[in-house]
């Protein structure tokens, strides 16, 4: 997984929140369940002294200990007499740390509780009549509650363990699964892009947020269709509207330079010129409106070739994912601008790129400076006589046609336009 994708940011969300989630629990659960053995063990301490202190009869004769009917209860209780002599239960003779702590505790006047390592001492008076009689000391061991505590975190670490893992690989199955149909879309996006603009998604009705994604992205593509389409109309309407006047200034420029002598010639070669340079920009214009009209979009690298006088190539029958028109009027004016820089013939390089093709202009003149590269296709910009209108064109047809235009820095010109293969 790569760390800047959403699946991984997603899993890594969910492990981050099941851990912390996790944590909770398992202090949550540890903090409960040694309240709860503290509880217990009280519970039962307090309970074995209620029972040893039922034992303990006053009679006239002075303090009589019923024998006790569990063995357990025998050894792990002791019972002494107001003056610290034991009545009841063993101790061992020899000096231990046990037997000193019980001793200590023979004379208690209230309850008291005491912990030796893992033991807990319990002293509970025993009272009659308003007075205390004896003393009785209970013990129990800690140590299978301590035990208990174990398990129970370790059970409880390795189902976190589990748990974080198992929350983490769902989080990535459902958004890997969930992003592979949008990947799916933006790959039909992208191959649409090159092929048939006019293909939708059609989801249909109902479904996911996917679904609902792909119905919004087809009423975007429609308006964005109506939109290229209006503007194709009005592109194609005002260069038809603009041919016919155009053709009358030509013809009329032609004709009087013809008759016309000295800078009256001039001037008459020069509007020749510029309605030649308009007449040329009015048929791009036109070449832009009638590719995107729904017309063929894969065409013969040598059509494109034979279509701009130039020698074959040995690439001639690659197919392009683009209509020649087209094609044709993104190049022909790198021709014209190659010719205009540079001192000798431009010519065509052609060479393979994965899922293009890469079609070179290149010349002899002085090149692009590396500053310039994307400036030289601002409008209006020209280094010569010119209108600066024909690389910007030029940029415009290749996007047209789902290629690429790119200029490259000296020495010499070049302008590389990818085309996408079909």
């Amino acid at each position: 997984m790569r760390s800047h994708s959403l699946p991984f940011r997603l899993a890594a969300t969910s492990m981050i929140v099941a851990t912390l989630t996790s944590a909770l629990l398992i202090v949550g659960v540890q903090v409960l369940l040694a309240h709860t053995n503290g509880v217990t063990l009280h519970s039962r301490l307090s309970d074995r002294a209620s029972a040893a202190s039922a034992s303990v009869r006053v009679t006239a004769k002075g303090i009589r200990v019923v024998p006790p009917t569990s063995t357990l209860l025998e050894q792990s209780s002791w019972i002494f007499d107001t003056g610290g002599t034991l009545l009841a239960g063993r101790l061992s003779e020899s000096e231990d740390q046990v037997s000193d702590e019980v001793r200590a505790l023979a004379t208690s006047t209230s309850e008291r509780r005491v912990t030796h390592g893992d033991l807990v001492l319990l002293a509970q008076p025993v009272v009659r009549n308003g007075r205390r009689v004896a003393t009785v000391i209970v013990a129990e061991d800690e140590q299978p509650y301590e035990n208990s505590e174990l398990h129970s975190l370790v059970l409880t670490l390795v189902l976190a363990v589990v748990s974080v893992a198992v929350a983490t690989g769902a989080a990535w199955m459902a958004a890997t699964r969930s992003l592979r149909r949008v990947q799916a879309m933006t790959l039909a996006a992208d191959e649409w892009r090159e092929h048939d603009l006019g293909a939708r998604f059609e989801p249909g009705p109902g479904g996911d947020e996917i679904a609902h994604l792909g119905r919004t992205l087809d009423t975007m593509l429609d308006r964005i269709a109506e939109a290229l389409s209006a503007e194709r109309r009005l592109t194609d309407e005002i260069a038809h509207e603009l041919r016919t006047p155009l053709a009358v200034v030509l013809g009329e420029a032609e004709l009087a330079r013809t008759t016309a002598t000295g800078e009256e010639r001039e001037s008459f070669e020069a509007i020749h010129d510029a309605a030649l340079r308009m007449t040329s920009a009015i048929d791009t214009m036109l070449a832009v409106a009638r590719a995107h009209s729904g017309s063929q979009r894969a065409s013969r690298l040598g059509d494109l070739v034979a279509a701009l006088e130039q020698p074959p190539t040995a690439l001639d029958d690659v197919m392009l994912a683009a209509p020649t028109p087209l094609l044709v009027a993104a190049v022909r004016p790198l021709l014209e601008n190659a010719a205009l820089h540079g001192a000798g013939t431009p010519r065509l390089e052609v060479a393979s790129a994965p899922r293009h093709l890469v079609l070179s202009v290149v010349d002899d003149g002085p090149g692009v400076a590396p500053d310039e590269l994307e400036r030289v296709f601002e409008p209006g910009r020209s280094s010569r006589d010119g209108s600066g209108l024909g690389l910007p064109l030029a940029r415009r047809m290749a996007s047209a046609a789902g290629a690429r235009l790119e200029a490259r820095p000296g020495p010499g010109g070049r302008f590389e336009l990818r085309i996408p293969l079909h």
